[in-house]
Parts: C-alpha cells; structure tokens; sequence
C-alpha cells in the first residue's frame, strides 16, 4: 500500500464533507479491522460500525454467491437515525459512509463511494 493513512484520511474528510448528512467513513478489511478512518461526529463510534458492517457484508456476499448474484458490490443499512452505506473494493477491501440527521443524501454517498472505491483499487490491491 504506497498511500500513508493521512492519505487515506484526508479522500475520507474530503468524502464526508461532500454528502449531506454524512458524519463518518471508512476503509476497512474484510475482516473489519480499518485502514483508515475518519470522523466528523464525536459521538459516532467508526470502530462499531467498521467491525460490525464486516459480519453484514459477509452475510451479504454469501447470499449473493448462495442466489449465483455475481460478486457482491454495495450494502445499505438504514435505521431510524443512522444510514451506512458500504461499497467493496476487490475481494478484500470495502468503504463506508455513515450518515445521520433529517437530511441524508444517500445517492450522492453511493456515487461517492463508487469513486472512491475505483481511486482505491489500484493501491489497495496491490
């Protein structure tokens, strides 16, 4: 990996100050240990929700692999106040959003992610 964490950091800052609601990101291994991490919102636990988003995309890709879906790309986790949305990078790797509040705008944190996770490829798998 030849980017350090403050880069990493600093496309997870400049990710949530992009999307309307968003308060956290992160990137995270697949067995929910983070690369990066970034917070906006003191009281938002990344380290809960890294390690926790790890057994859901888990959960979500062997359905995918179980219902012969293809490789399993994005999860969205939407509760009363708090929406996670995760999107893989590789096999290995994927990247979330964390939003809150009244005003969340969850097609923009998609396509964030998206972006992110495509700049990602390259120096992740490697």
């Amino acid at each position: 990996m030849a980017e350090g964490n403050s880069d990493f950091e600093s496309k997870l800052a400049q990710s949530v100050s992009k999307v309307m609601g968003a308060v956290a990101a992160g990137i995270v291994g697949a067995d929910g240990i983070p690369v990066a991490e970034f917070k906006g919102d003191d009281e938002f636990d990344v380290s809960i929700a890294s390690a926790e988003l790890a057994s859901v995309i888990a959960d979500a890709k062997r359905l995918s692999q179980d219902l012969h879906g293809g490789d399993f790309e994005e999860s969205i986790v939407k509760s009363l106040d708090i929406t996670l949305v995760a999107r893989m990078v590789g096999k290995d790797f994927y990247v979330f959003l964390a939003m809150k509040g009244e005003l969340q705008n969850l097609g923009l944190a998609r396509f964030e992610l998206k972006k992110m996770a495509e700049g990602l490829k390259d120096t992740l798998l490697t």
